[in-house]
């Protein structure tokens, strides 16, 4: 996983590679409504029992160092739970 900015620095890009999972995408979803966050793009890709997803992201809280490293650890716990 990793969340980054994009190259004009406006929107934020989530990459996901992780094992495919029953509700990955909307426990994915959960934490991000849960910061705030807005989706505005999400590519979306299975390969066998193997997810490579792209999400486009918006929202201020992206903007705080602190917030984003909540966000990405709640994303963590999210792909590893089984």
């Amino acid at each position: 996983m990793e969340l980054r900015p994009d190259e004009k620095a406006q929107s934020w890009i989530l990459d996901v590679s992780a094992s495919d999972q029953p509700g990955l995408l909307y426990r994915i979803a959960r934490v991000l409504a849960a910061h705030g966050i807005n989706l505005e793009l999400a590519k979306v890709s299975t390969l066998g029992e193997r997810v490579e997803d792209m999400f486009l992201l918006q929202g201020a809280p992206l903007q705080h160092a602190k917030t984003q490293l909540a966000i990405e650890h709640e994303l963590l716990e999210v792909l590893e739970a089984q």
